[in-house]
Formats: C-alpha cells, sequence, structure tokens
C-alpha cells in the first residue's frame, strides 16, 4: 500500500501522466532527490511500471508460465495395443498451463498480463497472433531466436483421460529470476499472480521471496510438481489434481472421499487454500473455513481433461477478484472445469463471465 505522500504523487501522476520531476517536486513542495526517493519506492512496489511514470492496468493478473503447442491423440479402441499401430483422432492446438490460464482470463473479461518465452519458429508466431487475439498482453513476454517453442505431446483415451505425455520444454529454463527481475514492478503492481510448476526450482523459489501479492500455483505433471515444495512458500492457493496430490503427499486420491483426506493433508503442507479435482469424480475445496466438495454433473459429457486445471485456477483468480464466497467460487470453478472438459480444445471459448455469472 502507498503512504500518503506517495498516494499524493500517484493522484498527481494519474492527473497528468506526462508530468515532470520538476513540477512534481515544486507542486508537493519537495527537493528533486526527496521525489525521486519516493520515486523509486513506488516502482519497487509496482505502482509505477519503470520510466515515465507508467501506471499498471487496474486489476490486472499476472500469469508466469509456460506456453506450448500441444499434439494431442484420442484413442479410438478403449484398448492400447503396446508396440503396434492404433487407430485415433490426431490435432495440434495451442496449449501450455500458462498461457491456458491467460486464455481463460481474457474469456471472463480480466485484463491479464502473460510473462512466459516463446520461439522464433511457426509455433511461436502462431501464439503470438492468438495470444493478441484474444487481447492477451505479451508485451513482458519474450521470442527468444534460434529456439523452437515448447511442444507436449500426449495420449488420452476415450473418456478424456490421460494415457501417456512427453513434453520438449528446455525453452522455458530461460525463465530465470534474472528474466523476471526486471519484470518485478509489473508483477507486483498486480492484483494476483498465477504460476506454473513448469518453471525452474530456483524460479519458483525466487517467486515466493519477492513476489508480495497473492499467488496462485498450478501444479503440472507428477514429474514437476515437486517445484513448488519449497522452504519458503508463499501461496494464496494450490490448484492440484489427483494424481499430483498423490506425489506430495502418498496419499491415494481416486475416491471422494480420499480427495477429502488428501485435501487436508495438502492444506497442512501448503498452509495454503487447495483446490484438489480428480478425473471424473469433482472437486475439493479446502480453505480455513473447512473442506467443501462439488461432484461433476453426471450427464457432463468428457471430452479432454488436458486445459481443467488451468480453468480452475483462472476461474479461482477471477472469483477472488470478483470478492466471491467460499461457496460461490467452488460453484464458480465447478462450472467452468465442467465446461471445459465438454470440449476438445484446451479453452472453452463459451466459458465468459455471463456464463460463470448467472
Amino acid at each position: 500500500m502507498p503512504t500518503e505522500r506517495e498516494q499524493q504523487i500517484l493522484d498527481l501522476i494519474r492527473q497528468n501522466p506526462l508530468i515532470s520531476q520538476k513540477e512534481l517536486a515544486e507542486l508537493l513542495g519537495m527537493t528533486r532527490a526527496g521525489l525521486a526517493s519516493h520515486i523509486s519506492r513506488l516502482i519497487k512496489k509496482g505502482l509505477i511500471v519503470g520510466k515515465g511514470y507508467i501506471l499498471p492496468p487496474n486489476e490486472h493478473i499476472t500469469v508466469i508460465g509456460a506456453v506450448n503447442m500441444d499434439i494431442a491423440g484420442t484413442l479410438q479402441s478403449s484398448e492400447l495395443i503396446p508396440k503396434g499401430s492404433n487407430s485415433g483422432a490426431i490435432n495440434n492446438q495451442l496449449g501450455g498451463v500458462g498461457r491456458n490460464v491467460a486464455a481463460n482470463l481474457a474469456a471472463l473479461g480480466v485484463a491479464t498480463n502473460l510473462i512466459t518465452v516463446y520461439g522464433s519458429d511457426q509455433n511461436g508466431e502462431q501464439f503470438a497472433e492468438d495470444a493478441i487475439r484474444r487481447g492477451i498482453d505479451i508485451s513482458s513476454a519474450q521470442q527468444l531466436p534460434n529456439q523452437a517453442t515448447a511442444m507436449y505431446m500426449y495420449i488420452n483415451y476415450q473418456n478424456g483421460e490421460r494415457f501417456v505425455g512427453l513434453d520438449d520444454m528446455t525453452i522455458n529454463q530461460a525463465i530465470t529470476p534474472e528474466f523476471l527481475e526486471a519484470r518485478l514492478p509489473l508483477i507486483n503492481g498486480s492484483k494476483q499472480v498465477i504460476i506454473d510448476s513448469n518453471l525452474a526450482p530456483k524460479t519458483i523459489r525466487w517467486i515466493y521471496a519477492h513476489v508480495t501479492v497473492p499467488i496462485i500455483a498450478k501444479a503440472v505433471s507428477v514429474t514437476k510438481s515437486q517445484h513448488l515444495l519449497q522452504d519458503n512458500v508463499n501461496l494464496a492457493s494450490l490448484v492440484v489434481n489427483g494424481v499430483e496430490g498423490t506425489i506430495f503427499t502418498g496419499e491415494k486420491m481416486t475416491t471422494l472421499a480420499e480427495a477429502k483426506q488428501g485435501a487436508d493433508s495438502l492444506y497442512k503442507m501448503f498452509h495454503c487454500s487447495i483446490y484438489l479435482y480428480v478425473d471424473n469424480i469433482g472437486i475439493v475445496q479446502r480453505t480455513v473455513d473447512g473442506t467443501n466438495c462439488y461432484q461433476y454433473q453426471s450427464d457432463t459429457e468428457v471430452v479432454n481433461t488436458n486445459g481443467l486445471g488451468a480453468a480452475i485456477a483462472a476461474g479461482l483468480a477471477y472469483a477472488t477478484l470478483k470478492h466471491k464466497s467460499t461457496t460461490a467460487t467452488l460453484t464458480l470453478v465447478s462450472q467452468l472445469a465442467e465446461l471445459t472438459m465438454e470440449t476438445a480444445e484446451n479453452v472453452n471459448t463459451k466459458a465468459t463471465a455471463q456464463i460463470v455469472d448467472q
């Protein structure tokens, strides 16, 4: 929060964004050196973004995470033949948890800043064009020359359940603490920050130590989820599926009763709100107020679960931004989850604020 003097400076800048330091100092009866000190603190707090007194957009959310091209396969048969050719459907689409979260937020009408890295290839160009079309701000993202955009290949059973996945996401190693340091004013000027565990452990540790606004984390994959578990965990909420939850706790989470117990264990481990989702069952919400559950509607037709966690994370951030109650938040994220499962796309374009706020 700004001090009284800092708020006076911000008010004057809002009235005249082109005002000079000399004019500010004169209006406030301060020395140039004294004003410069206040300006420096405002930048560190994220209330001013860099030079030129650029004010961050109101109520924006920053997403820090991966973008990739998904190569998705769905089996035609209910059984997979090992070492043989299996009939099915194959399609390519943009994905990555960070990108999917940002796309969901944009669909919900939230000003969204996506910090990521992508390649100088055709997939990278497609990502940039898609982000602009959706209204996602990627001015703080970076296109890396002579590098390929991350890729993720996976095969699903007919019911949308994942059989196997293979990722090539080396490019995300470029999202380092040094990379984020220059973007910290914008990050801390956000209402909330959402991260995913595609980030390197050292980067997540740095985020925990330097980000001063509420952080939502989305666990990603059994091999990367534990990146989130540091000795300086600083999370408001964790979104995690049953398989990833088991990696953290060692407990089975395949039934609603097991998921309730698992969510409680995760709450004690991370000391933050837990949103645990289990395929074909529902979502368990564990907060300081207790445990609540939402069972998916029996008529929900599951087509693809790949974008499920990203939709839940985006819905949670949106609900928090709109000051929804704990109960209303669970209902909202569950509605988004069901809408997402019913489409082959990673992001359901029908999942807008008009739909979830009804």
